[in-house]
Parts: C-alpha cells; structure tokens; sequence
C-alpha cells in the first residue's frame, strides 16, 4: 500500500508542478507558492483535524522543518520550470529528491528486499532520461542549479516528515503548510524573490496546484505511515515523468528516444518496487 501511495503521490505532485511551472512563466514563483499555500491551507487544516490523531510539540515542529525544506524545493522548481523547458530542471530534482531519502533510510537501518534494489537502482537513471532534453532553454548550466536545490529542498522534506510519529496522522502538514508560506514570506522580505498580489498571478493555476500539492502531501505522509521510507520515497520521486508527459501533451514539447526509454524504465521500476 506505501508504493502505491507513493506512486499516487507522484501523480500528483507532478500535475501540481506542471501547473505552478505554467504559472511562473506569468508571474513570480515565490508568489505561485505563496498564494498556493493560502488557497490550500485552510482545507489541508481541516482533513487533517476531521481525520484526527495526537501530535504532540515535536510533531508540529518537525512538520514545520519539512515545510521549510519543501517551500525551498518548491520555489527554486516554479522558478526553473518558469524560464525554460520542464524537462531541463525535472532531472536533477527528480534524482536528488529519491537518493537523499534512500541514502537516509539506509543509514537508519532499512533493507529493502533485491528486487526493490534493483527497482530503486534503475529509478535514478530512469528519472534523468526521461526528464532529459538536449535544449536547456535559457536557464544558466541547464537548470541544474534549480534542480538540485529544488531536490534537496523535496528529499528532505521526505526525509524529515518521516520523522513524525505515527499517532499523529495528517495532523504536522498544518504547520509544514503554514511553513511554506512563512518562508516564502521571509524570503520575499529580504529582496532575493518578488511576490505580488493574488490578483497578479494565475488563480486557476495557483489553486489547482494548491489543492494538487495538498493531495501529494496527504498521499506520501499516508505511505510513510505504512511503508518503508527507502521504497516510499522513491515510487514518489516519479514526478518529473509525469511533467514532461504533460509538457509534451499541452506545449508539444518533443520526447526524445532517451526520454521514452526512460519512462518505460519508470514502468520497469516501480514494477520492481511494488513486487520486493
């Protein structure tokens, strides 16, 4: 059930990205997060307190260092995703956001089975194929820069809202929530990102990628709860198939050969997860 989660994550999370890196061509991506997390917040609080639980401080606290960590992840990927190809920034968060939770989860003790292995192992490479263009736009060393931070800023979100206890269910995305807003807010206080007002930003685009972002948080915490990190993190980690796919779809950008391999590596791994 967690791989299944985790997939179902991936589904959303990678709508929902495509959606903000649409908007952020229209209008800063500090403020596509900022007003995603106000149109959101409100029904992530209320799934979370109708489902209930008992979070203690420490839960709310480390849901509150997760949503730091994703709101950093989010802002650098809406901004790469705004100045060139999605497919030029998707490879290298899509890659760094599965190895930190693996490398993570190995160090805690976890030991997937020989086939999950061999699914994880070609998760990586399947990721960066298919998320791979030779055109990197207009973004500075192919939007590497953008990904690998947007990377660590998702894989440790995954990494660190594992951390919360079991008992507490949904309850700590309240505050991981209230997070991303607090550190868009902070960031755009200091001068390094430009937010503006909900009626200068796409507000088809920004609730739909609220509400998607909510749906793929909702959907990994539940995998997490039952499932093992190194696995969960992942069958989520496919989102960036799941961009280009649309990119190619929507904005007819072209898919490569390497890119359709990669995505039938997609396929071939989560097979492989799912069964181990």
């Amino acid at each position: 059930m967690g791989i299944l989660l985790g997939g179902l994550t991936s589904l959303f999370y990678g709508f929902g990205d495509f959606l903000g890196g649409e908007g952020a061509k229209r209008a800063p991506a500090a403020a596509i997060v900022l007003w995603a997390g106000v149109v959101s917040f409100p029904l992530v609080s209320v799934i979370a307190l109708v489902n209930g639980g008992s979070a203690s401080g420490a839960d709310f606290a480390i849901g509150a260092a997760a949503g730091t960590a994703g709101a950093l992840g989010l802002v650098f990927l809406f901004a790469g995703l705004g100045k060139g190809h999605a497919a030029a920034v998707a490879p290298a968060a899509g890659a760094v956001a599965a190895i930190l939770p693996v490398v993570a989860a190995v160090a805690t003790g976890e030991r997937p089975s020989t086939l999950a292995w061999l699914g994880v192992g070609l998760a990586i490479p399947a990721i960066v194929l298919s998320s791979w263009v030779a055109d990197p736009g207009n973004l500075p060393w192919g939007g590497v820069g953008f990904g690998v931070i947007a990377g660590l800023g998702f894989g440790g979100y995954l990494v660190i809202i594992d951390r919360t206890s079991a008992g507490s269910e949904l309850l700590p995305l309240i505050t991981a929530r209230a997070a991303t807003m607090v550190v868009v807010l902070v960031v755009a206080a200091i001068g390094m990102w430009k937010v503006t007002g909900f009626a200068q930003v796409p507000r088809g685009v920004v609730i739909g990628s609220g509400l998607l972002d909510v749906a793929g948080n909702i959907a990994l915490l539940a995998g997490l709860r039952v499932g093992p990190l190194a696995l969960v993190a992942v069958s989520s980690a496919f989102y960036p198939v799941v961009t280009v796919v649309l990119a190619r779809v929507v904005n007819q950008e072209h898919l490569r050969g390497r890119q359709v391999f990669g995505i039938v590596m997609t396929l071939v791994a989560l097979a492989a997860i799912a069964l181990g």
